[in-house]
């Protein structure tokens, strides 16, 4: 279970935008903001690229028109590498893809999870709305959730 529950205020911790010298401490960012924060398993892993990512992407503009300020991906991978999906992705100006290479922040509200197929602990799958660093809604996935994904082959398969 989620240690951050609504009504807490985000963890103190630093993330890493772009490359490890840019360091974003999370909750002095949205402090004075309107924020969507998700959080997934992988940079480039299929389903967090299909669904989770290009949804946030797609949805950027209504979300800002909500008045959300942020919109904020959080994966434990490295900056280099959320930088790399980010641009890949075409996420630039639309979602901020932040790095949270020891999983210092994903422990920190709870969301860590072990995946061996990813390389160990990874993040659960979910969003939060945030205002001034304060959770006001918060949505996550059941644990073990797939989804149905279909390779190239036309063979079906599940991706996290």
């Amino acid at each position: 279970m989620p240690r951050i529950r609504i009504g807490d205020s985000l963890p103190n911790v630093t993330l890493y935008e772009d490359e490890p010298d840019n360091r974003i401490d999370i909750l002095n960012f949205v402090a004075n903001k309107r924020a969507i924060i998700f959080g997934i398993p992988g940079a480039f892993v299929p389903g967090c690229s299909r669904v989770h990512l290009r949804g946030f992407i797609e949805k950027s503009d209504d979300l800002r028109y909500l008045g959300f300020q942020e919109i904020i991906c959080v994966s434990v991978n490295d900056p280099y590498v959320m930088s790399a999906w980010g641009s890949a992705k075409a996420a630039e100006d639309k979602v901020r893809m932040l790095a949270d290479p020891l999983a210092t922040y994903t422990r920190a509200i709870g969301m860590d999870i072990e995946i061996p197929e990813l390389g160990g602990i990874r993040s659960r799958r979910y969003s939060m709305a945030t205002v001034n660093g304060i959770v006001r809604e918060l949505f996550v996935d059941s644990p073990n959730v797939k989804l149905m994904c279909l390779q190239q082959d036309g063979v079906p398969t599940y991706c996290t």
